[in-house]
């Protein structure tokens, strides 16, 4: 075998080569409509032709097949021509269909190669000596005869099947009168193959020849069939439905038993089936495996793969994109997209898998690749840990809080100097991260705080920012000598006042207390400090007192260190305990009237003269030294003042000492005041508390004494209000807290000013939250169904609301304000060209707002029916005498009611008796008397047939009946006003003539302004000044559309005759 040549040519002029393998049992070359296929062949290198649907099968001479793909194919377009050249020359070979899809080919005129030819690039100058299966000589000889003729070629099976039909008759004995033996032969040769998707009804045929009455056994694989030779020597067995064998390569075993017991065993072709999709599945990569592309997946190429048949092609599509491959010899398969190819996001993709294996089966699995190459957001608000993104000591024993962001029910790590936690993102967007007391190490220094999250794709998000931490202030000390040498602060010393000195913490401050006096240092820039008592910051007495320095480092930690220090300045000892008058230094109203009491300490036995307010007492100090003198109420003046306390003694030498002080009077509370209720206001001005103030929570401010404590009291909800410094206060009410309904509230605020005096004041407050009274009254119609003719007169819609409110209603897709009288009936009037022609429920919403604004509303439905019926469609009537006994009517649903018109205009009512008839569907109905018994209608008379349906509504038809008196229909009959007379039928009239107005037509119904005439030719219409406007179709019948005035429309039966 050789490689075979072959090229294309496409419609457009695009040619593309290849070749047919040694290796390949069947080649597929695409063929589809206007391509142009030339094969490196010759006509003896071919074995035959054959049709399988749209595909042309060429049979080669040494077994080999070659499939044209799509050649016959029905689709529109030009038809595949199919060449085939060698040596320089190019035949077109003609097709033609034959019986059981035998194909003929016939090689049409010849292209030589040498003179320029469009054909050019079609013709092949060399041959692929294609050898046909090895034979016998005579039959190889015989085959090369028989093909290489340029006529008819008739093929009806595969070539080796005409070549062993060649050696048969070039066989035979060589003279004598009697039949010669038939010597057993299969007819099919090389290899015959059944494969691919294009295969619908697989079947195998396996002839030869033997003697006659010989029995014939063939075997394929598992499969067996028995057959005999006939009179003629055939035989033939086909192997198709449970006999066909399975998939795979088989040899064909023949097995000739002749009459005379002559066995032979012969070798037939051999069989090659496939057709058995290619196994294909996919184990990584898409969604139905469990995978997701994350962003590592998606920057090196979305991989895709899993297992097959091994050497199967392998195309995957997504998003158009297409990679291929071909299943390895280990059955695995895998293909990569370029990231460029596929965008990343967060999406869904569909992924289509083709499977082609060597004999054109095909498998198509389809799944969804799930990208998700967005990460988690995250950030870390590094500025707000401890407040200013500094932790110092009193944050750290409290715990720090690391808060920042990222998706909701992310899952955050968060680490802190090696320490970490793990914490979930709120439904809000933000993470915390508490780190208790103890759990980061003290110092200063700056903690890198690290936060990570991955998301469910595996897409990870890291950010990391700098906390300093800062718990101790470094370097204190403090150094100084108050008093000298001995370490005593005199009389002397006393006025000159200390100062005291050390090292600290650059940055920080330094406060040093003495004795009640607070002195802040300087602190220099390299951290040393000075802080200097006056003498009047160094009180005079006999004591010993600490000096107290507090450092606070810029991070907020502080650190103290003291020092001892004796005082002793004074001839006698004596104390003033100002700070304890009144208990606390000040003197409310309370204690003034009660009386205060002022104290302090003096040698025994001393004499303390002392000073209130101006007013002096003398009292002696006990055996403790302890000296007392009360101040009663009327002693103490009233209002708000600083007032000087004095206490003085002298000692046995003659020293005298005293001590002063002051003492704060404050016996009343100033500037209380109820400001603003922040309420809302009903329709009355009041402030009132509705059901928007009770459930969003409100505020009531007012102004008191800066210092002070108030309590606001609402309805029995108590709440401590907020005092700023300039003594404006702010009490908060939380939603619901008020509880719901309609009463007056009390409301009272206590205060207690900062020297403990107290007073309130008392109002009162509305509290409404809801609307108390809202309903619909009643239906809105007898029958709650609103009709054409109640909704012409418009509709009212009533109701109960609470006095005060307003209502609003909505209805009909308007909303309609409501009169609201004081006793709150409430009405609205709907026009009647608000109603929509409509059938069904419609929907009325009540919307009522109080007097505090609160709102309510109501949804109710009612049925609604303003669509007119058809008008009853007359069948005919039945005369008997000189009346009418009947009339007959299509059976319908609404109410059929019939009046007579009489000659003089009268209209009555008919009793009938009423029969329907379910084959025809019509009804007929019997004109009654008044017992009950059948009446006829009289000669002159017409009839109006109306029809009600459920909701009340009618539409009539006035027929006209075969009468003698006149011709002249009269349709001015006031008498025929209500019935809504929307069809005339002149069609049992004889010659009738109708004339028609604008102003008549208008009056003949209230459903509509439109009225359809039935009639023949011998009726006539006159309708002045109407215009023309086309035709219509009325179950089947073609009527003529004509207008009349302002949209009024009359609709005529093309036969009448019209006058316009």
């Amino acid at each position: 075998m050789k490689v075979i040549d072959f090229v294309t040519r496409t419609d457009a002029g695009i040619s593309q080569r290849g070749s047919v393998s040694v290796g390949d049992g069947v080649t597929v070359i695409p063929a589809t409509r206007g391509q142009e296929i030339s094969l490196n062949l010759r006509q003896t290198e071919i074995a035959g032709y054959a049709r399988d649907g749209s595909n042309l099968i060429i049979n080669l001479a040494d077994g080999r097949v070659v499939v044209l793909d799509g050649y016959f194919a029905e689709e529109s377009g030009a038809q595949s021509r199919l060449f085939i050249s060698a040596d320089g020359y190019l035949n077109e070979v003609t097709l033609i269909d034959g019986a059981d899809g035998a194909v003929y080919a016939q090689y049409g005129p010849t292209e030589q190669w040498g003179k320029w030819s469009p054909d050019d690039d079609m013709i092949f100058l060399g041959g692929n000596e294609v050898v046909a299966a090895p034979a016998d000589e005579e039959v190889s000889m015989l085959g090369a005869g028989l093909l290489a003729g340029g006529g008819l070629l008739g093929v009806g099976g595969a070539g080796a099947a005409g070549l062993a039909a060649a050696a048969a008759v070039g066989g035979g004995d060589s003279g004598g009168g009697g039949r010669a033996r038939i010597e057993p032969v299969v007819n099919e040769d090389g290899v015959v193959t059944v494969a691919g998707d294009d295969v619908d009804d697989p079947s195998i045929s396996i002839t030869g020849r033997a003697e006659p009455g010989s029995e014939v056994v063939v075997t394929i694989g598992d499969e067996e069939i028995a057959t005999e030779a006939d009179d003629q020597g055939d035989w033939e067995v086909t192997f198709e439905d449970d006999t066909f064998p399975g998939d795979g390569t088989h040899p064909v075993v023949v097995v000739v038993t002749e009459p005379d017991g002559t066995e032979t065993t012969l070798a037939g072709p051999d069989v090659v089936i496939d057709l058995t999709p290619p196994d294909i599945a996919v184990e990584d990569g898409t969604q139905a495996v469990g995978h997701v592309v994350n962003l590592v997946d998606h920057e090196d190429g979305v991989e895709i793969s899993g297992s097959g048949e091994p050497g199967a092609g392998i195309v995957v599509v997504i998003d158009g994109v297409e990679a291929q491959t071909v299943v390895d010899d280990a059955g695995a398969w895998q293909v990569v997209f370029d990231p460029a190819d596929l965008p990343g996001g967060e999406r869904e993709a569909q992924v289509t898998i083709t499977a082609t294996d060597g004999f054109g089966n095909t498998t198509v699995v389809t799944d969804i690749l799930e990208i998700d190459t967005v990460p988690h957001p995250i950030s870390i608000n590094a500025g707000a840990v401890g407040g200013d993104g500094v932790v110092n000591f009193d944050e750290a024993a409290g715990g720090v809080e690391i808060t920042g962001s990222s998706t909701a029910g992310a899952t955050v790590i968060v680490t802190v100097d090696g320490v970490s936690r793990e914490v979930v993102t709120g439904a809000d967007g933000t993470w915390r991260a508490v780190y208790e007391a103890g759990s980061l190490p003290g110092g200063e220094y700056d903690a890198t705080v690290s936060a990570s999250t991955v998301d469910v794709a595996g897409n990870a998000s890291q950010t990391s920012a700098t906390v300093r931490i800062d718990t101790e202030v470094r370097e204190f000390d403090m150094q100084g000598n108050p008093g000298g040498a001995d370490g005593v602060i005199n009389a002397a010393e006393q006025g000159g006042g200390f100062s005291m000195t050390g090292q600290v913490e650059p940055g920080s401050s330094v406060v040093v207390a003495f004795a009640g006096s607070t002195v802040n240092a300087v602190v220099a820039a390299n951290g040393s400090w000075t802080a200097t008592f006056t003498g009047a910051q160094v009180p005079g007495g006999t004591y010993n007192a600490d000096v107290v320095a507090t450092a606070t480092d810029a991070a907020g930690n502080s650190s103290e260190v003291r020092q001892a220090v004796a005082v002793d300045t004074e001839a006698g000892h004596l104390t003033l305990n100002a700070a304890a008058i009144g208990g606390d230094g000040v003197i409310n109203a309370a204690e003034a009237d009660a009386g205060v009491l002022v104290t302090g300490q003096a040698d025994p036995g001393a004499t303390v003269i002392v000073s209130l307010d101006g007013v002096e007492h003398t009292v002696r100090a006990d055996q403790s030294g302890e000296w007392r003198s009360r101040y009663t109420s009327g002693e103490i003046t009233r209002g708000v003042h600083e007032a000087d306390v004095t206490a003085r003694t002298v000692d046995a030498a003659g020293n005298e000492t005293q001590v002063a002080g002051t003492v704060q009077v404050d016996t009343q509370v100033d500037n209380l005041s109820l400001e603003d209720l922040n309420l809302a206001i009903g329709a009355d001005g009041r402030d009132v508390i509705n059901n928007d103030v009770a459930t969003g929570g409100f505020v009531v401010t007012g102004t008191i004494e800066t210092g002070s404590q108030v309590f606001v009291t609402i309805d029995g909800v108590r709440h401590e209000a907020e005092v700023d410094g300039n003594g404006n206060w702010t009490a908060r009410f939380g939603p619901n807290e008020i509880v719901s309904g309609e009463r007056d509230a009390d409301i009272r605020v206590d205060v207690t000013d900062p020297a403990g005096n107290t007073a309130f004041i008392e109002d009162t407050v509305r509290v409404d939250t809801f609307v108390n009274a809202l309903d619909h009254a009643g239906p809105v119609t007898a029958d709650n169904v609103l009709n054409i003719a109640e909704a012409g007169a418009g509709v009212t819609l009533t109701g109960q609301v609470e006095a005060g409110s307003s209502v609003r209603v909505e209805v009909f897709g308007r909303s309609y304000d409501a009169v609201v009288v004081p006793n709150g009936l409430w009405s609205v009037e709907v026009p009647g060209g608000d109603v929509p022609a409509q059938e069904g429920s419609v929907e009325m919403v009540v919307i009522a707002t109080d007097w505090a604004g609160n709102t309510d509303r109501i949804t109710e439905s009612f049925a609604i029916d303003t669509v007119a019926p058809d008008t009853p469609g007359i069948v005919g009537y039945f005369r008997q005498g000189d009346g009418y006994r009947n009339a007959t009517v299509e059976t319908s649903e609404d109410d059929i009611g019939i009046h007579q018109v009489d000659a003089g205009g009268n209209v009555r009512e008919l009793a009938l008796g009423v029969q329907e008839n379910s084959f025809t569907g019509e009804t007929d109905y019997f004109f009654l008397d008044g017992a009950g018994r059948p009446a006829s209608v009289p000669d002159g008379s017409q009839l109006v047939v109306s029809g009600t349906d459920p909701g009340g509504n009618a539409s009539s038809t006035y027929v006209v009946l075969d009468e003698t008196n006149t011709q002249v229909v009269d349709v001015t009959n006031p008498n025929l006003a209500g019935f809504n007379i929307e069809t005339i039928d002149l069609r049992f009239g004889d010659q009738a003539e109708l004339t028609l107005t604008e102003a008549q037509l208008r009056g003949l119904s209230g459903n509509s302004d439109q009225v359809v005439v039935q009639g023949g030719a011998d009726d006539q219409v006159t309708i002045t000044g109407a215009q023309a406007a086309g035709q219509t179709q009325i179950d089947g019948q073609t009527f003529d559309v004509y207008t009349l005035g302002n949209d009024a429309t009359v609709v005529v039966d093309e036969d009448i005759n019209t006058i316009t």
